[in-house]
């Protein structure tokens, strides 16, 4: 079952569990396979297996599958060279295709908020429903002169999209349990010892970055932006220093930041001072040094899973970095929730 989630910290995790000793959370964009295998529950998870690998040019495009057959081999690869033993998967995906929008409905019993979503969100999402996936989640209620709404934000993804990462893992043996939304997933990591307040959250990866603004817990924006069509990207990425890089990456979401804060200021009237910034390892410190003086703001590079350095079942556990691996730690963890 396809099912992707949010996990609000003070109403616990969102969606549909499954009962399982050990399972991997992978997550991957053009250039790389990262994945992460726990065992044991969600309050005593252990590190079991971690590992990374390069992806040869062209399997995998804006973190779209472009090759099944060779992205299956690499996966194959990964998990070979790793020690995994667990086939079951929750995978991340963190594309274009992958839509989020929020909405307000009229309240109604549980057992029909379903339908009725169904019913409606088409007029929230600008893609036919009969080629995507959809999911949701409640995350709040409010009580106006018109009556009593809740607040949703809905999640959907091309099923072309879904089934090709299907496909792709299936060849490779293994068991996907559920796809969820990299994004989602690392603003639940995020959001470990933060839930108070707002801020913002920006992540990226080789291929796209995001923006999450939460406000007390609760997401109230989420925006996405491709990097391979940022026009001078391209530029920078071949024959340039990596520094160089790293500041056209701090550039683009600088840009998606600037405009999500000044809506949301616009909306609500808050301001907003603390920003937190996951990104691809080395990368991290310079790009939060360039956020910092383009936007003033407070940039933090949280670490929610540091403790499961020292829960690892590897005797080189020395050599686990959880900053590498947050967003398939976040998949994980919802597998054993």
């Amino acid at each position: 079952m396809i099912l992707f989630a949010i996990n609000n910290q003070k109403d616990g995790v969102y969606g549909m569990g499954f009962f399982s000793k050990s399972i991997i959370g992978i997550e991957l964009d053009s250039q790389e396979l990262r994945a992460v295998e726990l065992r044991g529950t969600v309050k005593k998870p252990v590190v079991s297996a971690w590992g990374r690998v390069k992806l040869p040019d062209g399997i995998v495009k804006e973190s779209r599958i472009a090759n099944t057959k060779l992205f299956g081999a690499s996966l194959e690869r990964l998990i070979k060279e790793n020690g995994f033993k667990s086939k079951d998967i929750i995978l991340g995906v963190n594309n274009q295709d992958v839509i989020v929008r929020f909405a307000s409905f009229p309240k109604v019993p549980e057992d029909k908020i379903r339908s009725m979503i169904r019913f409606q969100a088409q007029d929230y999402i600008p893609v036919s429903l009969e080629e995507l996936e959809l999911d949701y989640v409640v995350v709040s209620d409010k009580k106006t002169e018109e009556g009593e709404f809740i607040n949703v934000v809905l999640v959907a993804a091309r099923k072309k999209m879904l089934n090709d990462f299907i496909e792709a893992l299936t060849n490779a043996n293994t068991s996907i349990k559920e796809i969820d939304s990299t994004m989602l997933a690392i603003g639940r990591a995020a959001l470990i010892g933060n839930p108070n307040g707002t801020f913002v959250i920006a992540c990226f990866n080789h291929d796209i970055g995001n923006i999450l603004i939460f406000r007390e817990g609760e997401l109230v924006i989420a925006r996405s932006v491709n990097f391979s069509q940022w026009p001078s990207w391209s530029e920078y990425k071949t024959g340039e220093a990596q520094d160089h890089v790293n500041n056209v990456i701090a550039d683009i979401l600088f840009s998606e930041i600037k405009s999500s804060v000044s809506y949301y200021m616009m909306q609500s009237g808050e301001a907003i001072e603390t920003l937190y910034l996951l990104g691809c390892g080395a990368q991290q410190n310079q790009v939060a040094a360039r956020l910092r003086e383009l936007t003033g703001l407070a940039v933090s590079i949280p670490a929610p899973y540091t403790n499961l350095e020292n829960h690892t079942g590897k005797s080189k556990s020395g050599s686990f970095r959880s900053s590498d691996y947050t967003a398939c730690i976040s998949l994980a963890l919802r597998g054993l929730s």
